[in-house]
């Protein structure tokens, strides 16, 4: 047995992934203990995984916090710290952490001093591989097999969510802040998707998969999106609007937490969304998935995907493009 300390501190989807290694840790000896460090905001997520031992959160701000987790952290006597999350933050932190082995997956940050007298090793987070490629290189250095078949959540309960939700079979449409322009990252090219052109898009996942259409939206109020919604759909529950020309076949539930999105997600036929946490999540649960990533040069769009067996790229582009790509994959 041995116990491990993971810092993950940055973004649900980026955890998710992570399951790849808590996974082979746990293939090697099940009596294996995983420890996380987390930010505030992914420990209320990662607190529901019953595999995970302890978390501790590292909040920079907070001194008394950090000392006290130092403190009980060194006390632990941990076999491996492993950096996954790369970010400064986490590194500087580790340096006051007692550990046999130490390990970090890192992209732009490398100080070179540091790494060679506090680490055993470190790994390029390089774009040039997938994140799965670079995972197994880790993986493999500590002596581990990844599972054929990785459950990624393993020790985690769904949550219950309204039955009305999830009725019939449906194709799930995500629209969260990535879909429109001033929301996200600024070198992101954007959909022209607004409520001139809504009616498109869903006409075109009709003609696609035939089936009913739940659309799930992000938790940020989005101006563009509410047009679309006062445009085209009308409430008639709390939360639960209805199409006002497709009736039921057109739901849009609004204000869905992550945990419930999971749930709604292991329930649809077929996702549509643009690449993040969500796609992590119907990788999880091998659902066919059309996820949209902006276009670069070499392997960006694969990064994160290359692994997902049931997945279809779509490069953002305008309305009537990213509608043909729906329809040709």
């Amino acid at each position: 047995m041995a116990k491990y300390l993971i810092f993950r501190t940055d973004r649900i989807g980026d955890f998710i992934f992570s399951r790849i290694l808590t996974e082979a840790i746990k293939f090697k000896n099940h009596k294996n203990i995983i420890d996380f460090v987390c930010s505030k905001y992914n420990s209320e997520y990662i607190k529901n995984f019953k595999d995970i031992n302890k978390i501790y959160i590292l909040d920079k701000y907070n001194l008394s916090l950090l000392m006290k987790n130092i403190l009980e952290i060194n006390k632990e006597k941990y076999d491996f710290i492993i950096i996954l999350d790369g970010k400064r933050r986490s590194i500087f932190f580790s340096l006051f952490l007692i550990g046999k082995k130490k390990f970090a997956i890192i992209k732009d940050f490398r100080p070179k001093l540091i790494l060679k007298f506090f680490f055993n090793r470190y790994f390029v987070n390089s774009e040039v591989n997938s994140q799965f490629d670079n995972f197994s290189s880790i993986i493999n250095y500590l002596d581990f097999k990844i599972p054929k078949k990785i459950n990624y959540y393993a020790g985690y309960k769904l949550k219950r969510i309204n039955p009305e939700y999830i009725k019939n079979k449906f194709t799930l449409l995500h629209l969260d802040e990535k879909w429109f322009e001033g929301y996200y990252y600024n070198d992101f090219k954007y959909m022209d998707l607004n409520e001139k052109n809504f009616d498109y898009l869903i006409q075109t996942i009709f003609k696609r998969f035939k089936k009913n259409i739940l659309i799930t939206s992000g938790r940020d109020e989005i101006l563009p999106f509410k047009k679309i919604k006062i445009k085209y759909f009308y409430e008639y529950k709390k939360n639960i609007f209805r199409s006002k020309k497709y009736a039921d076949r057109v739901k849009l539930i609004e204000k869905t937490d992550f945990r419930e999105l999971e749930t709604i997600v292991s329930k649809a036929s077929e996702i549509i969304c643009c690449e993040g946490a969500i796609s992590h999540v119907s990788n999880a649960f091998n659902k066919l998935t059309f996820a949209l990533v902006n276009f670069k040069i070499g392997n960006t769009g694969f990064f994160w995907t290359k692994h997902m067996n049931k997945i279809k790229i779509i490069y953002r582009n305008n309305l009537k493009s990213i509608c043909k790509s729906i329809l040709e994959n």
